[in-house]
């Protein structure tokens, strides 16, 4: 494979994982607001450890994306 084709495909790769990691931080957000809506004995169904288990991250990464400390873009600098 060319050294350009080779970059493009990453390129390519790395616009499908943003666009993936994008929506699996909307999926968590939407979970949590749907977790608040939740009679009190039903909300652990859809906590952050239910949640953080689903994406195989831990509670306290899925506290820090609600409260929108987390690094969504993980974009590596020049």
């Amino acid at each position: 494979m060319e050294p350009e084709e080779r970059l493009e495909r990453i390129r390519k790769a790395r616009g499908e994982y943003d666009r993936a990691r994008a929506r699996l931080f909307r999926e968590i957000g939407d979970g949590i607001t749907e977790a608040e809506a939740l009679p009190e004995s039903e909300k652990r169904r859809l906590g952050p450890s239910a949640i953080g288990r689903a994406a195989g991250f831990t509670r306290e990464y899925i506290a820090k994306i609600r409260t929108g400390r987390a690094d969504s873009s993980l974009t590596i600098p020049p």
